[in-house]
Formats: C-alpha cells, sequence, structure tokens
C-alpha cells in the first residue's frame, strides 16, 4: 500500500507509514504575540524526476487570527523558496509588491498571502496572533500558481523535533516518498 492509498484511506493528521509518522499537516504548538522564525534548509521538487514538470515546492501556513511579516497580514501564509513565476503573477487575479529587498508578495483575491523569496535559505521572522494556540503547517505545491495543491496524494512529512520547534522533511504530491521536496524549520524566537 502506498502512502497515497494510506492518506486515502483515512482523513487523519498522523499516520504510520513504513514505521514512521508521517503527518499530512501538523500543529505547531505557539503563544499568542509569539515570533517564530522559518528557514528553508533544501528544496528539490522535479516531480519524480521526470525532468518535464517544473512544480514549485513550499510552506504552508494557517492561523485562526492573524500570521505577521513586516507590514503584511494574514490567516494563511505561503513561503516559495523561488524567484517570483512573472508570467503567472498578471492582473487582474493578483496584486504583486516587492516588500524588502529580494522578498515578493502576491495577493489573492481571498488574502492569502505568497512570499516569493529571492533568498531562499535567508530566514524569515514572524509573528503569531492566536487564540487556540497553534499555527497549521503542511507542505504546498503548483505547477500553476493559480492550482495550489497540498494536504493529499504524497504529501506528507516527517516532523522532526529540535531545541526549539520542529523540522519538517517533506513529499510533494509525486508518490516518490523521499521526503527531501522541502525542508524547513520553524523555531520560537526569544523574547
Amino acid at each position: 500500500m502506498t502512502l497515497a492509498d494510506e492518506f486515502l484511506r483515512t482523513k487523519e493528521r498522523r499516520i504510520i507509514y513504513k514505521g514512521q509518522e508521517v503527518w499530512r499537516e501538523h500543529r505547531f504548538p505557539i503563544a499568542n504575540k509569539q515570533r517564530v522564525r522559518v528557514t528553508i534548509e533544501s528544496y528539490n521538487s522535479d516531480w519524480g524526476g521526470l525532468g518535464r514538470y517544473h512544480y514549485f515546492e513550499g510552506v504552508g501556513l494557517m492561523i485562526d487570527k492573524q500570521i505577521r511579516v513586516n507590514d503584511l497580514s494574514t490567516g494563511f501564509l505561503m513561503l516559495w523558496p523561488y524567484s517570483p513565476p512573472w508570467e503567472q503573477l498578471q492582473p487582474p487575479y493578483y496584486e504583486v509588491h516587492e516588500i524588502e529587498e529580494g522578498w515578493y508578495y502576491f495577493e489573492r483575491p481571498r488574502k492569502w498571502i505568497s512570499l516569493w523569496l529571492r533568498e531562499p535559505y535567508k530566514p524569515i521572522e514572524l509573528l503569531c496572533l492566536t487564540r487556540d494556540g497553534h499555527i497549521h503547517v503542511w507542505n504546498v505545491w503548483c505547477k500553476e500558481v493559480r492550482a495550489i495543491d497540498g494536504l493529499y496524494n504524497c504529501a506528507g512529512m516527517i516532523v522532526e523535533e529540535i531545541e526549539s520547534g520542529f523540522r519538517y522533511h517533506c513529499n510533494d504530491g509525486y508518490p516518490d516518498e523521499d521526503f527531501n521536496d522541502i525542508v524547513f524549520t520553524i523555531e520560537r524566537c526569544e523574547e
């Protein structure tokens, strides 16, 4: 049975697959007004090595109140370790802005915010406002910016606890189960 079959069989956030805990979506515990640092350590999504598809692999974060970065705030933030795909970010669907050298963001009509990072390994600090005490974390991917996917097929994560947070080893939707398509950490910042 494949990882995709296991995820189809259950609606659980976590399953045991081949002796490992694999998460569809992880809840990162956080205090209200806590700062976190997200660092992308590596990314290698080539859709199973086929070479004919270029998929963008990213980090999806959702919170019950707000995630703030610089002057932006949203309930759903995506971080992409790529330069912006300008040809896919044209009006009227998106508003595209540069907020810091190397950080571009676009807003979708539903107020999702995506940050496209020219320096993908540079850590990003976020301020988290929450009532229920956690950030929903998952890996997202897309072939075209208008069609963002995640949470199904083989898009699982192996979650490793580290000193001040977690490291996420992610698989995109392609069923290769290598968990190296994007690796990132989320760490609580010192107050």
